[in-house]
């Protein structure tokens, strides 16, 4: 049964890129004044276009992503990013200023099926992911500001589309170099944007471990000796290209960094008199004095770097701890907390009937997203543990492991082939839902020990790692049903076949949909995403800003803290 034939499968990824531009892209433009954290990062990219040094807590990969955009867009550096709600100059492409985020936030999507499929899931299974994230104001959001959370996103599933891909081949072959290139990619998108991507490198390492083991185990039969030389041999090369690579990378990120920045600027009074003595124009030193040349002199790039590494992680410890929208970690997987990003109050923002003000953007999540994100590592915990108690049953084979459809040589998805050996992709899908899990954690439950604020999008990795979990239990727990046999839809009536040709060239004909091992599954997601879709176009307006009554703004606040 040919449903989801290979131009199929890029079908629905084309068809997820193009839903995700539609809804990053749609009114980018708006509202026309600063939003939230632009107020920062606004900031940031004018110091790029002067080439005055700043001070920021993070690496500079997605600020030199956001500067790259306004460049190329003609922005000038003009606009004062002074305050929130302040307005955004006529001659300012701001579209251009939020491009990256939009165009990352829709390359997301697709990403995201491709790593479901990596990780084993079902089609329909691994359309969940990039569904819930396609339909969640939060993720809408921070994909439609000048920020760089869509950059350390786009890392993250980067890095796992990489190490899942990577298990459909022998270690050290091409394609298994190119898929764990690809997550070595995904690592230093991650890293150089922020250090909370460090969590990829945790769990790359962890992937990296299971590889090694499974190496190690199949080379034993040619002895010891040749198990320990595959074993090295697969090590160094993912040293190499999953630690060395992001950390070269991440070095000349500051290498341009300071090319790009040579004149002092509001971000010098963070550093030592010797940094400030490489920059120009800085006043607490007399560039002509002899000790101006001599300080100059000393701090080499490396000094520099260490400085100013130093110095991140010291603010890092000492922002401050409270926020009025600021919320604790517990509170994020059932999204007890919402956060205001902007408040329209002048007049394109009021409603012509009523003249009322009600324009806001909230980074808030979308209540169905988030309540079934929070089920799934509970429910997959509870099932491994029922298994490992022996409550259930052993994994039974899977029936869609005699699917020829889902191999597709070239895009990823041979990763997902189905074993006609039964439940081996049950069990492959099961222990890449303990990596999922692991990453889950791994993303969420440092901020335990974190004293400095956060907010509701910091929550956002996790969740990440949380939707892809999801289709992994989903897979677990509805089995691989047709909906009719082939008696059902009238084998023995010669006229049933023809019933559906002319869709055949386009769509599944409705005997293969109806027979397909698969046809459960994607009745239920279809009746997910219609729940999905129907919510997000009740909260859309929180993401867009779109103007409303008191009343209908109010309906949307459920909850008494998201207010």
């Amino acid at each position: 049964m040919k449903i989801m034939t290979p131009w199929r499968l890029r079908g629905l990824s084309v068809g997820l890129f193009l839903l995700g531009l539609f809804t990053r892209f749609a009114l980018l433009g708006y509202p026309r004044q600063v939003v939230f954290d632009e107020y920062h990062f606004g900031k940031f990219v004018n110091g790029y276009l002067r080439g005055e040094f700043f001070f920021d807590i993070h690496p500079p990969l997605g600020r030199l992503l956001l500067a790259l955009s306004a460049y190329l867009g003609g922005y000038d550096g003009s606009q004062p990013w002074a305050k929130i709600g302040e307005e955004i100059g006529s001659d300012v492409p701001i579209a251009w200023l939020r491009a990256p985020s939009a165009l990352q936030g829709a390359a997301l999507l697709p990403l995201l099926f491709a790593t479901g499929r990596a990780a084993g899931l079902s089609v329909p299974a691994a359309l969940l992911a990039p569904l819930c994230v396609l339909f969640d104001i939060c993720f809408l959001v921070e994909s439609r500001l000048v920020l760089t959370d869509a950059t350390l996103l786009l890392g993250l599933c980067l890095q796992l589309y990489g190490s899942f891909s990577s298990d459909a081949f022998p270690a050290l072959s091409r394609g298994w170099l190119k898929s764990t290139a690809i997550a070595g990619i995904g690592i230093t998108l991650a890293v150089c944007t922020k250090w909370t991507g460090t969590s990829a490198v945790a769990v790359a390492g962890l992937h990296s471990l299971l590889s090694l083991t499974r190496t190690f185990t199949g080379s034993r039969v040619n002895g010891r000796t040749a198990a320990f030389r595959a074993v090295g041999g697969e090590a160094v090369v993912r040293v190499g290209l999953l630690l060395l690579l992001p950390l070269l990378v991440y070095v000349c990120c500051f290498a341009l960094h300071f090319w790009l920045l040579p004149k002092t600027g509001r971000g010098v009074s963070f550093m030592t008199r010797e940094f400030r003595a490489t920059l120009e124009g800085d006043e607490a030193l007399d560039p002509t004095s002899p000790l101006a040349a001599d300080l100059a002199a000393l701090p080499d790039f490396w000094g520099k770097f260490y400085e100013l590494n130093a110095r991140m992680l010291s603010a890092n410890a000492k922002l401050k701890r409270e926020h009025s929208w600021g919320s604790r970690w517990y509170e994020w997987p059932l999204m007890m907390r919402s956060v205001l990003f902007w408040v329209g109050k002048a007049e394109p923002y009021k409603l012509p009937a009523t003249g009322q003000t009600f324009a806001r953007i909230y980074c808030i999540g979308s209540p169905a997203v988030w309540w079934l994100a929070a089920a799934a590592p509970t429910v997959f915990v509870a099932r491994a543990l029922s298994r490992l108690m022996g409550i259930l049953s052993p994994l039974p084979p899977d029936p869609t492991t005699s699917d020829p459809d889902a191999s597709d040589p070239g895009d990823g998805s041979e990763a997902t082939g189905y074993d006609p050996e039964g439940g081996a992709v049950a069990r492959r899908r099961f222990v890449n839902g303990c990596l999922l899990l692991a990453g889950y954690v791994i993303n969420w439950l440092p901020f335990v020990m974190v004293d400095r604020v956060a907010f509701l999008y910091h929550f956002l990795p996790a969740l990440l790692f949380a939707l892809l979990l999801l289709g992994v239990v989903f897979d677990s727990v509805v089995p691989s049903t047709p909906l009719l046999g082939d008696r059902d839809l009238g084998d023995d009536d010669p006229s049933a076949a023809t019933t559906t040709t002319a869709a055949a060239a386009f769509l599944p004909p409705l005997r293969e949909i109806q027979t397909h091992p698969d046809a459960l599954r994607w009745l239920l997601v279809g009746l997910i995403v219609y729940v999905l879709a129907a919510i997000f176009a009740f909260f859309s307006p929180l993401a867009y800003g779109n103007p409303m009554t008191f009343e209908n703004l109010n309906a949307r606040l459920w909850l008494r803290s998201w207010e």
